[in-house]
């Protein structure tokens, strides 16, 4: 039987009264699922034992054209999505997902482009956009010895941008560092050593990597301290040596064998990670158009990459994007005040000069992009599952799904456009988005924070236990959820039809 099953069934057994209060928690199909996922299954395309759990909002009254919007369908976009991704990794790529510059980034392209086409757009067209050399790791491998014992530690991930390793692997001292504070780094001797830094959600950052360069570390890795065994892409450590990310058991098994050693030997790292810096690769950006009754536009964006099969962040985005697609298709063009543009991104994930290249672009050329712009609505995974990680009152170690999707950050003109946070709170509460109380002075972290400035924008976005990791299932992607956000981005978009120009704009020079 399945451990992770073992545990919930003497959790109910023991705790009946418990288990009926939350009932509507510790949904399992996500450790199950992640089963698949080492497998190589096919990606389901029903939410089996889920569905039904899943809270929905109802349509409010008088609201009930935009039940056209329907989140299982939409949900099938995500794991069209994630299977792209398991096309490229399974090609024997380590480093995988819908990654800007890879045959992965271009199949999203042209995958994107055809569902356009099936809508019925305009002017669709994937404009091809250079890239200066790409971080391409192209395999690396972790492991661990103490006496006669060597384990390979699964969940290493290199930090992006971290720089490889001589040909020949290297083999280091393992040094423990906890929380990597400055109290932790008391008494110790990292120099030349490989040193394993812990971190927690919820915990400052504690700079533990790069306290551990300075003083001289050969290699650091840090262990995500959540339950199980996830693989974490980070962006760059902020340091000049070999990084690497740990899943939480791989920590802990690191760990154990410092403890076990005492004062003897202490265990050793081999490491072997081969990168190269990849010339001559090209991304896209992916238009597609719904001419109005006038030139006056309202943009529609969501980045097309990601890491493993990015289902959240931001298959769920893109999916949402064709959504509004298909439910203003249907609408005659009189009736569509303004031109809606459809554009799928090439990315923000890779960093450093020459990678986010379309946010860029579209910022050089926003004089004639938004110079009649009434909105821009960015999609950043609008719709993951609520997760609870080691609930004291639950009493088992392991992250357990609720029966909805997070509350999420959000963005809506901001102070200097009141109407137009006005219109979005409105339409997110008709269509039950949860939200965090207090809007956000500016976009999240994501696409529209390049260009928020020039245009009336709304975004939001969440950033769950999930985030990142090879456990960013399809399953993690809340049909209702999706559902809602993008039922509640066309409330958004008819409302600020009701208004003139002049309502929305303001010189981009104002202060924010």
């Amino acid at each position: 039987m399945n451990k992770y099953f073992q545990k919930i069934t003497h959790y109910f057994i023991a705790y009946p009264l418990l288990s009926l209060t939350f009932s509507i928690l510790s949904i399992s199909v996500g450790i199950a699922y992640s089963s698949a996922v080492e497998a190589q299954q096919p990606i389901k395309t029903t939410l089996t034992g889920l569905d039904d759990r899943l809270l929905r909002w109802p349509l409010p009254v008088g609201l009930e054209q935009y039940g056209a919007i329907d989140g299982k369908h939409l949900y099938q976009y995500v794991v069209d999505q994630a299977e792209i991704s398991r096309r490229y990794r399974d090609q024997g790529h380590q480093f995988w997902g819908r990654i800007i510059g890879t045959s992965s980034d271009a199949e999203s392209a042209e995958w994107l482009a055809d569902r356009f086409s099936a809508i019925g757009l305009s002017d669709i067209r994937i404009q091809a956009l250079d890239l200066q050399p790409q971080w391409m790791p192209q395999s690396w491998e972790v492991s661990v010895m103490a006496g006669s014992r060597t384990t390979v530690l699964t969940s290493a991930q290199p930090f992006y941008r971290s720089p490889g390793v001589s040909a020949e692997g290297i083999d280091l001292e393992v040094v423990y560092v906890g929380l990597g504070s400055e109290a932790d780094f008391l008494g110790r001797d990292v120099r030349g050593k490989a040193v394993f830094a812990y971190s927690m959600l919820g915990l400052p950052n504690q700079g533990a990597l790069s306290r551990a360069e300075e003083r001289g570390a050969a290699v650091v890795f840090d262990a995500l301290m959540l339950p199980g065994n996830l693989k974490y892409q980070a962006y760059p450590s902020g340091t000049g040596l070999p990084a690497f990310t740990l899943g939480g058991d791989d920590g802990i098994t690191v760990r154990d064998l410092i403890t076990q050693a005492g004062s003897g030997e202490a265990p050793r790292v081999r490491i072997e990670f081969e990168v190269e810096m990849t010339p001559d690769l090209q991304s896209a950006l992916v238009w597609g158009t719904l001419p109005g009754a006038s030139d006056e536009t309202i943009y529609i964006m969501a980045h097309r990459d990601g890491w493993f099969d990015a289902s959240g962040d931001n298959a769920s985005g893109v999916a949402s994007m064709i959504g509004l697609a298909e439910y203003y298709a249907a609408i005659p063009q009189s009736q569509r005040r303004r031109t809606l543009v459809f554009l799928g991104l090439d990315g923000h994930h890779n960093s450093g000069e020459g990678s986010t290249v379309g946010g860029r672009w579209l910022v050089e050329n926003r004089q004639q992009l938004f110079a009649k712009t009434a909105l821009a609505i960015n999609a950043e995974h609008p719709s993951t599952v609520q997760t609870v990680v080691r609930a004291r009152y639950l009493r088992r170690d392991e992250i357990s799904w609720a029966n909805t999707y997070m509350p999420q950050q959000w963005y809506a003109g901001g102070a200097l456009r009141p109407n137009l946070q006005a219109i979005a709170l409105e339409a997110f509460q008709e269509f039950g988005v949860s939200l965090l109380l207090e809007p956000n002075d500016r976009p999240p972290a994501g696409d529209l924070g390049r260009v928020y400035r020039f245009v009336p924008g709304v975004a939001t976005s969440e950033f769950f236990h999930y985030f990142h990791t090879d456990f960013e299932t399809p399953e993690t992607v809340p049909w209702t959820g999706l559902e809602a956000s993008t039922r509640a981005y066309a409330r958004i978009i008819d409302k600020v039809n009701e208004l003139d120009l002049s309502e929305l704009q303001h010189p981009e020079e104002a202060p924010l």
